[in-house]
């Protein structure tokens, strides 16, 4: 059983039920599964997440339920730190954890594992990083850096790299072509051809990569990526769009393995608060040989 959604309105027979007494009368789980749901974050009440089972909900207010059986137990492995000073954190995000919570949870991602491994940390994000990319993410810890950190994002004045392996060798070349959601695509995907939802302008550079930069890694067709926006899938698509799928990118194409060969890899910006510049970086270690 893959994961499950259902989206309901609250009815005024259903208000004097229990959350888990409604999800079980108006879903496919049973009352056992539905307070699973709600443990992991799984359920949502006008949109916020709720996990009180005894919860009663008004008439008219929607209810989002999303239970996937097939979940891992939480990750315990402590989440790598590459950097941190007083107003930032980056980190090394694992492969195969969501940046930030999910339908079905939000006890499996990258921020709650942080906040179970630092308690007392607040954070604010600025950029995510697909479920199978591993890599640097930075994150501001208090608002002024805060502030300093989206202005940097938003106005792109920063230097982003990835290190990505694909089947075939590929020249230096630059990519400006707009990338948008695929209708009616599912699983839902991106392109930079066909029926496009909201295109938006994308950039991104391509060279392959050195022997010093490769060295101690798996052989293969290794490529430096440097992106000059931030669209979901960026590298993904505009490789797919070269003809070029990354080994692995099973969603795009690309050749069968067992992970997705995909590492945000160094990230070069002014310190938000300090203004020094700083150049954080995550090595590739997963892609050792």
């Amino acid at each position: 059983m893959a994961l499950s959604k259902w989206t309901f309105t609250v009815t005024p027979e259903d208000a004097e039920l229990r959350l888990d007494q409604l999800i079980a009368k108006r879903t496919e789980l049973s009352r056992r599964s539905a307070r699973e749901a709600l443990k992991l974050g799984g359920v949502q009440v006008d949109r916020k997440r709720v996990k009180v089972a005894g919860k009663l909900v008004k008439p008219g207010l929607e209810v989002r339920v999303a239970y996937d059986p097939d979940l891992p137990p939480v990750p315990t492995t402590p989440i790598p730190i590459v950097f941190e000073d007083a107003w930032l954190i980056a980190v090394d995000k694992p492969a195969g954890i969501a940046t930030q919570g999910t339908w079905a949870t939000d006890r499996h991602d990258l921020l709650a594992l942080l906040k179970a491994q630092r308690p007392d940390l607040q954070t604010f994000l600025h950029h995510r990083l697909d479920q199978g990319t591993s890599g640097l993410l930075v994150l501001a810890k208090d608002p002024k850096a805060n502030k300093g950190l989206a202005e940097a994002f938003a106005s792109r004045d920063l230097v982003k790299l990835y290190l990505a392996r694909l089947s075939e060798p590929l020249e230096a070349c630059t990519v400006k072509v707009p990338i948008g959601r695929l209708r009616g695509a599912d699983p839902g995907r991106f392109g930079c051809e066909g029926d496009l939802m909201e295109p938006k302008s994308a950039h991104t550079d391509f060279r392959p990569a050195t022997a010093e930069e490769t060295a101690g890694l798996v052989p293969g067709h290794w490529v430096v990526a440097r992106i000059h926006t931030g669209r979901t899938h960026q590298i993904r698509v505009h490789l797919v769009h070269l003809g070029h799928p990354i080994l692995g990118d099973g969603l795009y194409g690309g050749a069968p393995s067992d992970r997705l060969w995909l590492h945000a890899w160094r990230l070069g910006l002014n310190h938000p608060v300090t203004g020094e510049p700083l150049l954080l970086e995550a090595p590739p270690v997963r892609f050792q040989g």
